[in-house]
């Protein structure tokens, strides 16, 4: 597998060529115990024949260190087993360290028991979301945390040092997501304190630890989950290499309305700010998650909607999520397959061509609802662009190209240029 670096606010391989992502997380699953998304490493096979190139690998704090000090390498070991297999399957592996509510006893994941500053009743279904305003317990734990009281948040980067250190010769392992969806008190989120003070200390220590424990790995920075929404961010400054921003993207308004409704979508406003803040910082955008949440109808439109938006942003993505069981946590109707591998109304949405190494600056990349794709960038380097066209999409697609030549193998469009060459790819079923 290559290993991905970022220049220029783009993932990038080691003959500098762009590098976008495409794939899942892998899984919901994983929340629950043995906190592993499924037990065959052959269910990574449609993924791959998708044509997808990358999975979000979840993990838990509590998996990791049960009992305070107790590290379980097993499962560790387990978790290196399962991103080879991926790695073996094309896929590059993103290690993400979730949490939802804090904690299993809040209804939620991610921290041991012995983490939890404060108890609560424990959230069910799809309405989990809200616990994070109105339950103290998730509150005061969160506070707890960040603030660093009984040393928890050093045992907690303690235990993610103590992971990639196991995980350092899973050559598949690109990156690492080192808290998903972070909260804190709600006053705290308000003001912004949280994301300028706090998030960002953590977010420097995240820094500090990779560089020590996993060089060469992408870190994935992300904001607060109200960003998803269309809500401003206050992510404090970050210096650093190799640093990519991964936040997640869903539709408000089709959540509550349990319904895709085009004209009063939260989408399009919440990715011209995330893409804005990417720009900005100079950071490749890599939209941790999005998708299908709670039974939303029309969700093929949806999810067809989306991916052409991301398309045209040059976002990579890892679509939440992929889980081939029949365990469903809090009922939430997410996964892209049914229980057993059956494809969703959706799944197909996802299943696009794409530019998986550009050799150039990308100008254009537009995919049309009559199925017309059409890529632009201006030509740099020796190497080829590749470009990844699934079988399913097109066992045959009409290619036109000017600028440069063009050579399908397999599901691989490779295309040489001269440096300098204005590329203008058009793909056909």
């Amino acid at each position: 597998m290559a290993v991905l670096h970022t220049e220029g606010g783009f993932l990038r391989d080691e003959v500098g060529r762009v590098v976008l992502l495409r794939g899942a997380n892998v899984s919901g699953r994983s929340k629950l115990p043995p906190f592993l998304p499924f037990d065959d490493p052959r269910w990574f096979d449609p993924l791959a024949e998708w044509g997808m190139n990358a999975i979000r690998l979840l993990v838990t704090w509590e998996a990791i260190e049960p009992e305070r000090g107790a590290y379980d390498d097993a499962y560790l070991a387990t978790i290196a087993s399962l991103a080879r297999a991926a790695g073996a399957r094309g896929l590059h592996v993103v290690i993400d360290f979730h949490q939802d509510l804090f904690a299993r006893s809040f209804g939620g994941d991610g921290a041991p028991a012995w983490a939890v500053s404060q108890p609560g009743r424990a959230a069910t279904g799809r309405e989990w979301f809200w616990y994070y305003g109105v339950s103290g317990g998730v509150q005061r734990s969160f506070a707890a945390f960040w603030r660093d009281e009984n040393g928890l948040r050093t045992a907690f980067i303690a235990a993610v040092a103590h992971t990639m250190r196991k995980l350092a010769d899973v050559d598949a392992i690109v990156g690492y997501d080192l808290f998903n969806e972070p909260m804190a008190p709600l006053a705290e989120l308000v003001r912004g304190r949280f994301e300028r003070e706090w998030l960002a200390d953590f977010h420097r220590a995240c820094v500090r630890i990779r560089d020590a424990h996993a060089p060469g790995r992408v870190l994935l920075v992300e904001p607060t989950p109200l960003v998803a929404f269309g809500a401003p961010t206050s992510l404090g400054e970050l210096d650093g290499r190799d640093i990519a921003y991964a936040p997640h993207l869903y539709d408000a308004t089709a959540l509550l309305a349990s319904r895709f409704l085009p004209r009063l979508s939260t989408f399009p406003r919440a990715l011209a700010a995330v893409a804005a803040t990417s720009r900005a910082r100079r950071w490749p955008l890599v939209i941790g998650e999005f998708g299908v949440l709670n039974g939303v109808a029309l969700a093929d439109r949806m999810i067809e909607d989306q991916c052409s938006r991301l398309d045209r942003a040059f976002a990579s993505w890892l679509v939440w999520h992929y889980n081939p069981t029949d365990v469903d946590w809090n009922a939430e109707d997410a996964s892209i397959v049914s229980p057993g591998g059956g494809e969703r109304p959706w799944t197909g949405a996802l299943v696009r061509p794409f530019p998986r190494a550009l050799a150039g600056t990308p100008l254009r990349w537009e995919s049309r609802p009559d199925r017309t794709w059409t890529l632009e960038y201006k030509a740099h380097g020796s190497a080829p662009t590749e470009l990844t066209i699934p079988a399913r999409w097109s066992p045959a697609p009409r290619v036109a190209i000017t600028g440069g030549e063009a050579s399908l193998d397999g599901p691989t469009l490779e295309i040489r240029a001269d440096p300098g060459a204005h590329v203008r790819v058009e793909l056909r079923r």
